[in-house]
């Protein structure tokens, strides 16, 4: 019955992308886009089989963790249905008859509480939206997942392509095909949400203002806070970017940019001092805390077992609440986010495929450097918008992870961002002619 179900949504969500507009897009067929969806189904089952039957350990694996809680979410809609849309839809939800239910998840709530809104709620939300057609296999909510990520690569693909003239092939491979991206983001996490989420609000940002396109935006807004708080937070700034180089034009670009980052850095580090929002620099701070007890070895798992000590454990600095200890971390928080793990650092399976694939982006960067267009001819008001994304997330993510195996997949998101920047820059034909140059 699982491989039949399997089958029957992947039928199903085959026949939409062929049938929806949405999936018209340059240079790639709905027959491409339907066999990415495919190939990422084949991902998401591979990491179905890794975390069942390599890391059995079912309270630690995060596919696990919150597809389980959904099921108790689930339940209650065959005894008290209005319990179980109360609890999806976050409505009426926090009076004490609730407990029953959250006392019985594992990560519902958290176990350390570093002040900020726990993005558990919404996976697991999903996970019981999902059960109403599932039945409760796993695999099927892999198909769904993969539908839903596909819309966001999609949508990011259609926003850059104008930009891609004759690099159309290219645009597509590092949005589609990046092997830790098809990975991550095909598995029932929040990975998946979140290139939703992106793909989303980045395309409808870009078109011309109208009421719907401004409740999408706000709609993908409010989603990706509530996946993941801090990818929405780095993105925030390009975002702010673009709405004013739209209402004062593209002249003294850099000056505007450079302004919005450091409007949003004084509001940001001073939120505290006028509202009742914590600092976020206390909240990273917390978080590399949390991090650091997890990493160690000091916790324990639903099943009160203790978690062993991450194998992929690297040192960082003590993040201060302050932004001079932000500051002085962020070299080494970039250079763990995007250069490691080194070669030498490569220890078990799991970790190979991120260090070639590192080895792939750095050589991609430096023919992109190498074979650039001139100055004038760069959109850099995209470059910029793509390369403050990938840097405040990368800022983010090595100030408060001390496990290489969870940068490589926290990182996830801004990979295509970071590759679409330095695509934008490269002069494909340049790039051809040298290559005819060094084969002679």
């Amino acid at each position: 019955m699982e491989i039949l179900l399997l089958l029957v949504y992947a039928a199903l969500f085959i026949f939409l992308i062929h049938r929806f507009r949405f999936f018209d897009a340059p240079g790639i067929s709905k027959r491409s886009i339907s066999l990415v969806f495919i190939l990422k189904i084949c991902f998401g089952l591979l990491l179905w089989y890794i975390y069942t039957f390599y890391y059995p350990n079912r309270a630690t694996a995060d596919i696990y963790k919150y597809f389980d809680d959904s099921r108790i979410m689930f339940d209650a809609l065959k005894k008290e249905p209005a319990h179980y849309f109360k609890m999806l839809f976050g409505i009426g939800n926090n009076t004490p008859e609730f407990d029953q239910y959250y006392t019985a998840m594992n990560y519902w709530a958290k176990k350390n509480d570093a002040g900020t809104y726990n993005d558990a709620h919404t996976v697991i939300r999903f996970n019981a939206f999902v059960r109403l057609f599932s039945m409760g296999y796993y695999t099927v909510h892999t198909v769904f997942i993969c539908f839903i990520s596909v819309i966001g690569f999609t949508a990011i693909y259609k926003t850059f392509i104008p930009f891609f003239e004759n690099k159309k092939r290219e645009l597509f491979c590092v949005v589609f095909l990046l092997p830790s991206v098809l990975f991550w983001g095909s598995g029932v996490l929040k990975e998946g949400l979140l290139f939703f989420t992106l793909g989303v609000l980045v395309y409808f940002f870009q078109q011309p203002f109208s009421w719907k396109t401004f409740f999408i935006c706000i709609a993908a807004a409010l989603l990706m806070a509530l996946s993941k708080f801090y990818v929405w937070l780095a993105l925030l700034p390009s975002l702010l970017f673009f709405l004013v180089l739209r209402l004062t034009g593209k002249d003294f670009m850099i000056l505007k940019f450079m302004s919005v980052l450091l409007l949003v850095t004084l509001i940001g580090s001073n939120i505290d001092r006028f509202t009742s929002i914590q600092n976020p620099l206390v909240t990273l701070s917390q978080k590399q805390i949390e991090f650091n007890s997890l990493a160690s070895g000091n916790n324990r798992d639903a099943n009160l077992k203790k978690i062993p000590e991450a194998g992929s454990r690297i040192f960082i600095q003590a993040l201060e609440p302050d932004l001079l200890s932000f500051i002085k971390n962020a070299p080494s928080a970039l250079r763990n986010v995007l250069l490691r793990p080194y070669p030498w650092e490569i220890k078990g399976g799991m970790m190979i495929p991120v260090g070639l694939e590192n080895m792939m982006i750095l050589v991609i960067i430096i023919i992109c450097i190498c074979y650039a267009q001139p100055f004038s001819m760069i959109k850099w008001e995209y470059v910029l918008f793509c390369l403050s994304f990938v840097v405040l997330q990368s800022l983010i993510i090595g100030e408060t992870t001390p496990v290489l195996g969870a940068i490589a997949r926290y990182r996830v998101p801004s990979l295509p961002f970071l590759l679409i920047a330095f695509l934008l820059i490269l002069d494909k034909q340049k790039l051809l002619n040298g290559a005819l140059l060094l084969k002679k």
